[in-house]
C-alpha cells in the first residue's frame, strides 16, 4: 500500500482512471483503493472536472456515411447468420436495443453529474500541448479567481534548471505574466488583476526567477486555449 502514497503516482492513476487508460484488473484494484481511501475519491473527481470539461466544449461532429456503412458491416459480420433477418419482431435485436439503452444511462450516470455542476458559476479550464500535440499541463481556475497548475508528467528534464512561467497570451497583445509553475505537481497561483479575460495560455522557458524583461525570453513550450466549464 506505500507505493499508493507517491503523489506523482496518484495523480497519474487517477489521470488514466479518468482518461479511460486505465483497463481490467488494474482498473478494478484502482477501483478497491478508492473506496477506502476519500483523498483519492476527490483526486479522481478533480480529474473528472478537468477532463469532462473539456469533452463539452468539443463540438459534435456528424460520422460520414462511409463510417456508417463500415459499422453496419462489422454489425452484420459478426451476427450469427440466424438472426440476421430478425426484423424488429426477433429477440436479438430487442436484446441489441436494451444493451444500447443500458449503455446510454451508464453514460448519463457518468456524465450527469458534470451537467448539475454546469448551473454553478462558470470555471475555466485548460490543458497546454506541446508542438506535437502531447499534453503537459492542465490548468483551471476556481470561483475565488485562483489558478491552479497540474503537471501531467514530471517536467523537470525539459526544464532543464530554466523557470516554467505561465503567460496569458491575448490576441493581437502583449503575453501577460501569470507567474512560475513547478515542473512537478501542483502550483497554486493567483490571478494578478490586469490578467483581464484569459483566452489563451503559453508556459516559456525562463532564468531561474522568472523573465527578467516582463515579457518571454525564451521559447515557447506548450500553449493551450481556455475553455469555459
Amino acid at each position: 500500500m506505500k507505493a499508493y502514497d507517491d503523489p506523482q503516482l496518484r495523480a497519474r492513476l487517477a489521470a488514466d482512471y479518468v482518461s479511460g487508460a486505465m483497463r481490467g484488473g488494474a482498473r478494478r484494484r484502482f477501483e478497491g483503493l478508492m473506496a477506502a481511501d476519500a483523498s483519492l475519491r476527490r483526486q479522481v473527481r478533480s480529474w473528472e472536472d478537468d477532463l469532462y470539461a473539456l469533452v463539452w466544449a468539443i463540438p459534435p461532429v456528424m460520422p460520414s456515411s462511409r463510417v456508417w456503412r463500415a459499422i453496419r458491416k462489422q454489425i452484420r459480420q459478426k451476427t450469427p447468420a440466424r438472426m440476421r433477418n430478425w426484423g424488429w419482431d426477433g429477440a436479438y435485436l430487442w436484446r441489441l436495443c436494451s444493451a444500447t439503452l443500458a449503455a446510454a444511462l451508464i453514460a448519463m450516470a457518468v456524465i450527469q453529474p458534470v451537467w448539475l455542476n454546469r448551473a454553478q458559476p462558470a470555471q475555466q479550464v485548460a490543458v497546454l500541448q506541446g508542438e506535437q500535440g502531447q499534453a503537459f499541463l492542465v490548468i483551471r481556475t476556481d470561483a475565488s479567481g485562483a489558478m491552479y497548475a497540474t503537471t501531467l508528467e514530471n517536467l523537470t528534464k525539459m526544464a532543464d534548471g530554466h523557470a516554467l512561467q505561465l503567460w496569458s497570451m491575448p490576441p493581437g497583445g502583449k503575453p501577460i505574466s501569470l507567474g512560475l509553475v513547478a515542473a512537478n505537481g501542483l502550483t497554486r497561483l493567483i490571478l494578478p488583476s490586469g490578467a483581464g479575460n484569459i483566452q489563451k495560455l503559453g508556459i516559456s522557458l525562463e532564468p531561474p526567477g522568472g523573465s527578467p524583461t516582463g515579457q518571454p525570453t525564451g521559447p515557447v513550450l506548450m500553449t493551450g486555449d481556455v475553455l469555459l466549464s
